[in-house]
């Protein structure tokens, strides 16, 4: 069985991380089949699927269609914002026609049995390349109802899909009203727990206060230094630093911060001494052992919530933003702290209660290093991905 993957981007988000786990287990668990990996930008996710003995292709994706997305919605009337659209469109129509052949003759090329879509501008481009006779199932990692220009465009094209995978209850819910008569099926996302796995606690000062993700601006970055503040202020003797972990590392405009307006927030908060910034590492889960308490910020429903399963596995106390797929992977206060969205005074509470006891962080973090072991495993991952593949007939 032959299986070409596409990914828009080469970087490595939570979505690539996910699919380097599923191309991980299938080669464990299917060691004939064939893998190919198709990117849209150039990054160490080829280098990675590379490693795992996976066949990648760079087809590289117009610079304008990467970039299109929601954001002329913000701000803007839907008329105001329809006619942007409508003209960014038009723009790069020549651009996306060229790729759209060159993307149809790699296919062909490749001759594969099913086609497995990772991303949101990759189903939009597996849908308008025309293909007849070749499954494709989208992966479906993100809330496309919040969204209004990519629903639209999805609905209108979620005919040419075959199945679709969400990553969550709160997804699968939210894409069968976006997609209707798209079959889905939920396959929460899993990790290497021996990768992600505990390291003996060590005592240090100050205690370190970490959120990892990418710059995203519903990761609630802002939320966190907030909340990092009032500590600061109520607090200031408190041995306490704070960590922002992560980058920009999308194209879509008007999306994510940047790494110098967090500084920016931070030194208008009056913290900027007690904050500090590392980009992604290569070990990540060398940096949540490093860290003392993970948090979880997100301001918007999280479809899953990768980082906080990676922590969670790393034996750390995480500390999560309740709503959305994120709700579904813990039990709050007992493998995990759960506060209410988009509140930094909560935030702030719940990292004081971890700070002041230790005792409750070691048995938080025990069994938060349980339930990942137990649910999300990576060695279920290719059972369950199999089941799906095998619902077609081959060729």
């Amino acid at each position: 069985m032959k299986i070409v993957f596409v990914n828009p981007v080469g970087v490595i988000g939570g979505a690539e991380r996910v699919l380097l786990t599923i191309l991980a287990a299938l080669l464990i668990a299917q060691p004939n089949m064939q893998l190919h990996l198709i990117i849209g930008t150039d990054g160490p996710l080829r280098e990675q699927a590379k490693k795992l003995g996976v066949q990648v292709t760079l087809l590289e994706i117009p610079e304008e269609f990467n970039q299109l997305g929601d954001s002329a919605f913000k701000g803007n009337s839907k008329a105001i914002a329809i006619f942007i659209l409508l003209s960014q469109i038009v723009k790069i129509l020549p651009s996306i026609g060229k790729y759209l052949r060159e993307f149809n003759q790699l296919l062909h090329e490749l001759n594969p049995d099913l086609i497995h879509s990772n991303g949101i501008k990759t189903h939009l481009l597996t849908a308008l390349v025309g293909l007849k006779g070749i499954p494709i199932v989208w992966h479906i990692h993100d809330f496309y109802g919040s969204r209004p220009l990519i629903a639209q465009a999805l609905k209108l094209m979620n005919n040419r899909a075959t199945f679709g995978i969400a990553v969550s209850q709160a997804v699968a819910q939210d894409a069968r009203t976006t997609l209707p008569g798209l079959p889905i099926e939920v396959i929460y996302n899993a990790i290497d727990i021996d990768y992600f796995s505990p390291a003996p606690q060590s005592s240090h000062l100050p205690l370190r206060v970490g959120l990892v993700a990418t710059f995203a601006r519903w990761k609630g970055h802002d939320i966190f230094l907030e909340a990092a503040s009032y500590i600061v202020k109520a607090h200031p003797n408190l041995n306490l630093h704070f960590w922002i972990v992560g980058e920009p590392i999308y194209k879509t405009r008007g999306s994510q911060f940047s790494q110098q307006e967090l500084k920016n927030k931070a030194s208008y908060l009056g913290i900027a001494s007690k904050v500090s910034f590392l980009s992604f590492q290569q070990d990540i889960a060398e940096i949540y052992r490093w860290l003392d308490i993970v948090v979880h910020a997100s301001t918007q429903p999280e479809p899953f919530g990768l980082a906080i399963v990676e922590a969670m596995a790393c034996g750390r106390p995480v500390i999560i933003s309740k709503a959305g797929g994120a709700a579904e992977l813990f039990t709050h206060n007992y493998d995990a702290i759960a506060v209410p969205p988009g509140e930094p005074i909560a935030l702030a509470a719940a990292i004081l209660d971890l700070h002041d006891n230790p005792e409750k962080r070691q048995v938080i973090s025990e069994k938060a290093r349980r339930t990942v072991t137990e649910n999300f495993n990576h060695e279920r991952l290719s059972h369950q991905i199999m089941v799906v593949y095998n619902k077609f007939n081959y060729k």
